[in-house]
C-alpha cells in the first residue's frame, strides 16, 4: 500500500515541467494573496517565498504528503528602495529555485487533498537549511500556518515565526500534521527565467494588495 500511494504521488508532482510549473505558481500565488488577509510587513520583510502550486495529501491509514515548486529567495534590494518596503520588494532581485515537500503521517485517514501553499520565508538561516537538505518543519524552523481569510494584521505573534504558511482552501489540514515534513532543493526541475512562466511569476509576487 506504501509503494502504490509514494508511485502515485511521484507520478503526479513529475506532471509539472519547470516552466509549467513556474506559471502555475503564479496563478497559485495570486489566488492564495486574493483569498487571504495577509500582513504587508510579512510579504515586504520576507526574505524568500515558497509556492507549491500542488501539495497531494492521500493515503488510507499509512498515507503520504508531497508538493512540487519554487523557492525565490530575495538576492539584492536597489540601494535606492532601501527605505521604502513596498519599493524595495518590488524592485528586488530573485533567484528561482526548484524545492519538494514530502513526508508520512498514519492514523485514521483516507481520501486524496490537493492544495497551493504559499510560505513566507523570515529567516535567512531556513533558507540555508534548505539549500543543505536538512530543514524539517516545526523541528528546524517554526511556522505559523494562517488559516484561510485570517486577518494576519492581528496575529499575535508578528516577527516570532521563521515561516508563515498560507493555503487556499478552509479547513486545511492543521499544522501539525506538516510536522516533520522536509522542504528540500529538487534537483530533477530547471527553471528558464527567460520563460512567459517566469515573468508571469514575477509579476505575480510583485503586487502587494
Amino acid at each position: 500500500m506504501r509503494k502504490i500511494i509514494w508511485l502515485i504521488l511521484l507520478n503526479f508532482g513529475l506532471l509539472y515541467g519547470g516552466n509549467e510549473m513556474l506559471l502555475d505558481s503564479a496563478n497559485a500565488y495570486n489566488l492564495v494573496n486574493r483569498t487571504n488577509k495577509i500582513n504587508q510587513s510579512i510579504i515586504t520583510n520576507s526574505s524568500a517565498i515558497i509556492i507549491f502550486p500542488t501539495f497531494v495529501k492521500a493515503g488510507f491509514i499509512l498515507g503520504a504528503t508531497i508538493g512540487r515548486g519554487v523557492m525565490l529567495v530575495r538576492d539584492d534590494i536597489p540601494q535606492e528602495y532601501i527605505d521604502d518596503n513596498i519599493s524595495a520588494h518590488q524592485n528586488s532581485i530573485w533567484s528561482a529555485v526548484p524545492v519538494r515537500l514530502g513526508g508520512a503521517t498514519i492514523g485514521l485517514q483516507a481520501g486524496y487533498e490537493n492544495n497551493f501553499i504559499v510560505m513566507y520565508v523570515m529567516n535567512k538561516a531556513v533558507i540555508k537549511d534548505i539549500y543543505d537538505n536538512k530543514l524539517t518543519l516545526s523541528a528546524s524552523a517554526s511556522v505559523s500556518f494562517m488559516d484561510y481569510g485570517v486577518n494576519s494584521e492581528a496575529i499575535s505573534d508578528m516577527g516570532l515565526s521563521d515561516i508563515y504558511a498560507y493555503t487556499n482552501n478552509r479547513g486545511f489540514f492543521v499544522g501539525a500534521e506538516l510536522g516533520g515534513s522536509v522542504i528540500t532543493v529538487d534537483d530533477k526541475i530547471k527553471f528558464d527565467t527567460a520563460s512567459y512562466g517566469y515573468e508571469q511569476l514575477m509579476q505575480a509576487i510583485s503586487v502587494i494588495r
